[in-house]
């Protein structure tokens, strides 16, 4: 990379002003590389055999949260999640006495880890060269999170286009019987002659109606309807789901937590974004079937995003499942207890009004939904913390 600095030149005989020229040159050629360097769409970081951060462009400070002054001179090892940071010195240790290669020269996928402590995947190929008879190496770094973002995105889409194909034949051949079978059954529940065929019919009342909300469900994913986005605040919305399970958390022993560190407003449909919290608030839950507690926190961060986080100390999700719960159909309940779609519409709403929906776990200790959202300029001034 390009190093910082100025030429100057004495005015004088013909040598001199050769020798100005030719510093000129060099100075132009120098500029010349740190505009390409500064406007280059992948980071660039250069660091010493020793790991020593040396230089950086625009690029790498955005991938990584940083800005330049704190990370130059410090190890480039802050910029790399385990296991590549137990191993980083080893490698370059074993490259210089034998010229094993692994990444330089060849390049590889690895992941990083970001100011915010968040590791993401991303492309490194990193090339040597000798500046001032010292070694440098020069790394070039391109973040793969956005792509595999799409794919995410893509792949759920032809999962949802599957679902709209099958939909309509199913809504149909199935939901028509379905709507005879529960009027037959609500027929027999109100008619049965003893208790024993009462509680039957009753379970038979039960499952056919856990069919129509699926196929309910599965309409709804598939003929989504249109969107009536209005100013609303979050805090009231999120209120008003809570309370809507206020009699079922109580039941479970589940202490309700609310920390409100703002008001903000969000431009939404109310209904759906309702849909959302309840269905998140419905999971933790029944994450915690011997009690637990549900945190509700709401802030504006940095005035332009919104966060909702709902947090429960339940079981946890193991980690081979946390890649899978936002598929359709995948769920970590009890067989008959769901359908393996809440979170998917879930996601999907979230999506469509700007924001994101992130998951954090840990077996044993709870999980934690994350929901962001685009702020609207117009917000409450009230920031005082509700408690339940």
């Amino acid at each position: 990379m390009a190093a910082r600095g100025r030429s100057s030149t004495k005015a004088g005989g013909g040598g001199a002003r050769r020798a100005g020229d030719g510093a000129d040159v060099v100075r132009d050629e120098r500029d010349r590389l740190r505009a390409i360097v500064d406007a280059a769409v992948d980071g660039i970081i250069a660091i010493d055999v020793d790991g020593t951060i040396l230089e950086l462009n625009p690029a790498a400070e955005k991938i990584f949260g940083y800005q330049a002054e704190e990370l130059l001179g410090k190890n480039v090892k802050v910029l790399m999640p385990k296991p590549f940071r137990d191993e980083h010195d080893a490698y370059v240790e074993r490259y210089l006495k034998t010229g094993e290669r692994r990444i330089i020269g060849i390049g590889r996928e690895v992941h990083g880890r970001r100011k915010d402590g968040s590791v993401f995947p991303h492309y490194l190929a990193v090339a040597e060269a000798t500046v001032g008879g010292k070694r440098v190496f020069t790394g070039i770094i391109r973040d793969l999170g956005r792509l595999r973002e799409a794919e995410e995105r893509a792949r759920q889409a032809e999962q949802l286009a599957a679902l709209s194909t099958i939909t309509a034949g199913i809504a149909h051949d199935v939901g028509t019987p379905m709507t005879t079978i529960l009027g037959y059954a609500e027929l027999l529940e109100r008619s049965a002659p003893d208790d024993k065929s009462r509680e039957r019919a009753h379970h038979i009342v039960d499952q056919v109606r856990r069919v129509t909300d699926l196929l309910q469900t599965l309409l709804n994913i598939a003929r989504p309807r249109r969107a009536e986005p209005e100013p609303i605040g979050v805090a009231d919305v999120l209120d008003h789901s809570v309370d809507f399970f206020r009699e079922k958390l109580k039941g479970r022993g589940v202490v309700v937590e609310r920390n409100y560190r703002a008001r903000p407003m969000v431009v939404a449909d109310r209904d759906r974004l309702e849909q959302v919290f309840l269905n998140l608030i419905v999971n933790a839950a029944d994450a915690m079937p011997s009690g637990g507690t549900l945190s509700v926190r709401l802030e504006d961060p940095d005035g332009d995003r919104v966060e909702i986080a709902i947090e429960d100390t339940g079981v946890g999700i193991e980690p081979r499942d946390l890649d899978r719960i936002f598929d359709a159909f995948y769920t970590t309940k009890e067989r008959g207890k769901g359908t393996g779609l809440g979170l998917l519409v879930s996601q999907r709403i979230v999506r469509e009004h700007g924001g994101t929906l992130r998951v954090q776990s840990e077996v044993g200790r709870g999980t934690c939904f994350t929901i962001t959202l685009p702020n609207s300029q117009g917000r409450s001034d009230s920031a005082n913390p509700i408690g339940s």
